[in-house]
């Protein structure tokens, strides 16, 4: 009759038994984590870096989503951080030419730099950077280094170029700088396609922020029987400028040649890797190019 339910007796028993095992599928289906990497970092504020003791920390024998673990390679585990939200953009892989050169090159000046475009470095030390740098006429580069704001100026090197393209690296001495651990810093590296016309310049961008190193991690380091297990422990540890350096340093060092191989390996595997992606940029060779000028900054009034 119109209004009348139907008793439970009458329900067909096939549908019954297909409801039931619904049920049970729905119960034995694996609980989705309470929080995404995605949603940490939504509830972060900008620039935070989310250190172990947090109450969401797992038990031992599961990856901490805190650790940045997704993505990550042996000699090196992403510590979650996120830029400083800042209305100039982050460059990287500029694509373009400059007016002296007669065609694009197949790869663009490109910095070797996590895609979160933030790189951790050791509080108190100098550190290195490195490009990838396209065949360019262009005679000059320019690196310069400001605080979070942009309102100051705090390094600045010019570079001189030659016109042969791969990764070049220069070390820049921030351990003479005073930087303060825990705060980001704004670099910018510059290809002056025309001195005269700034305007014309290649360039990319990104951030470093300074972080202490612990004792016990200074002891892990000073107790490594090699420097590939130093930039593993680095690495391990979200440094991301001291493992770069150190791996590059093992490749091109006449004195590692026992370890060349492995560091090839994991730089390779590094450069690859999804929180990363730079694999265009593997075989790239190491190129000695450049003669570094440094130069003397204005008096702050």
């Amino acid at each position: 009759m119109p209004g009348q339910k139907t008793p439970l007796s009458l329900i067909p028993v096939g549908f019954a038994v297909l409801v039931a095992i619904a049920i049970v599928s729905r119960l034995s289906t694996p609980l989705q984590a309470s929080a995404t990497a995605e949603e940490l970092l939504g509830e972060t504020r900008p620039g935070e870096l989310l250190t172990q003791g947090d109450p969401l920390d797992p038990p031992p024998d599961q990856p901490s989503p805190l650790q940045g673990s997704a993505g990550g390679t042996r000699f090196y585990q992403p510590p979650l951080i996120e830029p400083p939200l800042r209305e100039i953009p982050i460059n990287n892989g500029i694509r373009g030419k400059c007016p002296v050169d007669p065609e694009p090159s197949s790869e663009p000046l490109t910095a070797l730099m996590p895609s979160s475009e933030v790189g951790l470095t050791a509080a108190g030390q100098s550190t290195t950077f490195f490009m990838y740098l396209p065949s360019t006429s262009a005679l000059t580069g320019e690196f310069v280094l400001q605080d979070e704001t942009g309102t100051e100026q705090l390094y600045q090197m010019m570079v001189e170029l030659t016109n042969t393209p791969g990764i070049i690296r220069f070390t820049v001495p921030l351990q003479e700088l005073d930087l303060k651990s825990g705060e980001y810093y704004r670099w910018y590296f510059s290809i002056l396609c025309d001195p005269s016309d700034r305007a014309a310049d290649l360039f990319v961008s990104g951030w470093i922020k300074p972080m202490d190193v612990s004792p016990s991690l200074m002891a892990d380091l000073e107790n490594a029987p090699n420097l590939l297990d130093r930039a593993e422990i680095y690495g391990q540890n979200g440094f991301w400028y001291p493992t770069l350096e150190l791996l590059a340093d093992i490749q091109q060092s006449p004195t590692n040649t026992n370890f060349s191989t492995e560091a090839k390996i994991g730089w390779d595997e590094l450069l690859s890797s999804e929180v990363v992606n730079l694999e265009s940029l593997v075989n790239q060779p190491f190129v000695e190019c450049c003669e570094m000028e440094t130069q003397p900054l204005p008096t702050q009034q």
